[in-house]
């Protein structure tokens, strides 16, 4: 994930603070978005839009368990 220099500073400056600061933090974040009305419902939250989907059937060569040889 790219990240812009103020996200960075952002998120250095989230994990400074104390576990009571964070959670102080999330819930007035919390606050703001139930007076806005802008909360994601739980089932856009749970499906990402950039992900695809992988066939777990699919072989996979480069995992088989077999012994190396060099020369």
């Amino acid at each position: 994930m790219d990240l812009t220099l103020d996200e960075h500073r952002l998120v250095a400056e989230f994990r400074r603070l104390s576990p009571s600061g964070k959670r102080e933090l999330l819930e007035f974040v919390s606050l703001l978005q139930k007076r806005q009305g802008t909360t994601v419902p739980d089932e856009e939250e749970a499906v990402p839009q950039d992900r695809c989907a992988l066939d777990r059937k699919e072989e996979r060569p480069e995992a088989a368990k077999e012994p190396i040889f060099t020369e």
